[in-house]
């Protein structure tokens, strides 16, 4: 059985290409160095983001007149999904750099592109979404950073929190509100005058995410640098979320099936009591468990990435695949993880970083509560029948 043949059969060959690129890259030196530097305590090494713009990714939804694949959702997710069996942490990093080129090629103005395009596409410049605030979280209700007009352009004053590649980025998408109230989004470059400081949030197992806050005092962008006409910065901004939300389903999935994988196979192969432990029953049952609640999940987050790639509603899809596949990961872990006993806290086991990185994705794109919330108010439009 081919775990995502559901996925695969809906992309194109040139698509399927593109994830074969992806697990190539993957396989060998790289795996192993996710894994040494996780067991380090640090970063993975950034020459591999150098690596991955080389094989032209990072520009994989982009337009194909702008030099990029044009591919559909669906690739992304199984790009990411490719990249998540091996870390889950660098997969979210380097997809993460790979949204600001499609955000560019699709929706930004000529000006943008020829700014910003080709160094975003090679690499040469890095960037991220920078939508979080230290007191707001989730609640974009609470949003603080102001843009206030100046000559030339506006200037920026506010803190942007848990910003992923935030240690590196050379700029990032902003969110801020006017002095009139309206929110509006800015790409913001990091070496522009007149003030720009980062400093790292350090969290134990988690360093490859590079995460960082952001503070702005008076930071001066240009005009061009305004990403949307007005009015349109909050939609961007909740469409974001809610494809945000199904891809880092998606690559939770993706570490449990690996995680899963790495436990049957030391299971079937180490003896007990003169047999298998995965022919011992209380163990096999235990895996199987995990195996069914997988497929559940999957089974989710491909409906929700089905929407998402046709462009259908998928607010209450995206909350409930998001939930669903994050617990479920989270679990499946810790239970492949003590399916193998003192074996799977070696060195040589990949699962417990699987299992570090992926608990970060119960707090990003929305907590349990805020989705619970998210799908409860949707409950008489999506579950209510009409009497008979």
């Amino acid at each position: 059985m081919v775990f995502f043949e559901q996925y695969d059969a809906l992309l194109s060959p040139a698509e399927r290409d593109l994830v074969a690129r992806a697990r190539g890259f993957c396989a060998g030196d790289f795996t192993a160095e996710l894994q040494a530097a996780f067991l380090r305590g640090e970063s993975f090494d950034r020459r591999w983001i150098t690596s991955w713009a080389a094989l032209g990714i990072l520009g994989l939804q982009a337009k194909p007149e702008h030099g990029g694949h044009g591919a559909s959702f669906l690739c992304k997710i199984r790009v990411a999904q490719a990249m998540a069996r091996h870390g889950f942490a660098a997969a979210f990093c380097l997809n993460n750099l790979q949204g600001q080129v499609t955000r560019i090629s699709q929706a930004g103005t000529a000006a943008q592109r020829e700014q910003l395009l080709e160094p975003l596409c090679t690499g040469r410049l890095l960037a991220a979404p920078a939508l979080t605030e230290p007191q707001g979280g989730s609640d974009l209700g609470a949003l603080a950073t102001l843009a206030r007009r100046v000559e030339g352009g506006w200037s920026l004053t506010g803190t942007k929190a848990w910003i992923t590649n935030g240690t590196i980025l050379d700029g990032m998408t902003v969110l801020a509100r006017l002095e009139d109230g309206e929110l509006a989004s800015f790409f913001v470059l990091a070496g522009a005058a007149p003030a720009f400081t980062r400093q790292e949030i350090a969290v134990p197992g988690g360093r490859s995410f590079r995460l960082a806050e952001l503070r702005m005092e008076g930071h001066v962008v240009p005009n061009w640098a305004r990403l949307h006409q007005p009015g349109g910065a909050l939609k961007a901004a909740m469409e974001s979320v809610n494809a945000a939300r199904v891809h880092v389903a998606a690559m939770a999935v993706a570490s449990l099936q690996a995680g899963l994988a790495e436990a049957v196979r030391f299971s079937g192969a180490r003896h007990a009591f003169g047999r298998p432990l995965l022919d011992h029953q209380g163990l096999r049952w235990e895996l199987s468990e995990v195996a069914l609640r997988l497929e559940a999940a999957n089974a989710l987050v491909f409906r929700a990435a089905c929407a998402v790639n046709e462009r259908r509603p998928a607010i209450t899809l995206a909350a409930q695949c998001k939930k669903f596949a994050v617990d479920t990961a989270l679990w499946g872990l810790a239970q492949c993880l003590r399916a193998m006993g003192a074996a799977g806290a070696a060195a040589t086991c990949r699962i417990p970083m699987l299992l570090a990185e992926t608990r970060l994705a119960a707090f990003g794109d929305g907590t349990n509560e805020l989705l619970m919330n998210r799908i409860g108010r949707n409950l008489s439009r999506d579950y209510g029948e009409e009497a008979p």
